[in-house]
């Protein structure tokens, strides 16, 4: 069996321990209380909001594993929704507040170079929505 989500890079980010721990299953909205350890980061009891200057990124991320994972290939179907408490589902978050974070907050210098970089030295794919963001309205309009 080929490596699945929870090993692509385009996926995986690094950080703050406890700050992932406080996301934990949240699905990604908007609104909540401060995060401890996190500058700009809410979470209230079914969702979780990141930093101003991730949102677009987080919102590329979640949008790459929704076209890239299926479902028929043994693992799960990764699609965003417009809903929240998930919990364990693989719905991830609210597809209206995702789309808004990635018109909000574009590719960035730095997130186009991670993209290269993972094309070119690890995966040897691309997430095309951050090569191309319009896509995300031709996909989920």
């Amino acid at each position: 069996m080929r490596p699945g989500p929870g090993t692509d890079v385009h996926h995986l980010r690094p950080e703050d321990v406890t700050v992932n721990s406080d996301r934990g299953n949240l699905d990604f909205d908007n609104g909540g209380s401060a995060v401890n350890q996190c500058s700009d980061c809410w979470r209230d009891g079914d969702s979780f909001e990141p930093r101003d200057s991730v949102k677009g990124d987080v919102a590329r991320m979640i949008f790459y594993m929704a076209v890239r994972y299926e479902g028929g290939d043994g693992f799960a179907n990764l699609e965003p929704n417009e809903s929240v408490n998930n919990n364990t589902a693989p719905y991830i978050g609210m597809l209206s507040v995702l789309k808004a974070w990635s018109a909000g907050d574009p590719p960035d210098a730095f997130e186009k170079r991670r993209n290269e970089r993972i094309h070119a030295q690890w995966q040897h794919n691309r997430n095309p929505f951050i090569d191309h963001p319009e896509w995300v309205t031709s996909i989920w309009p």
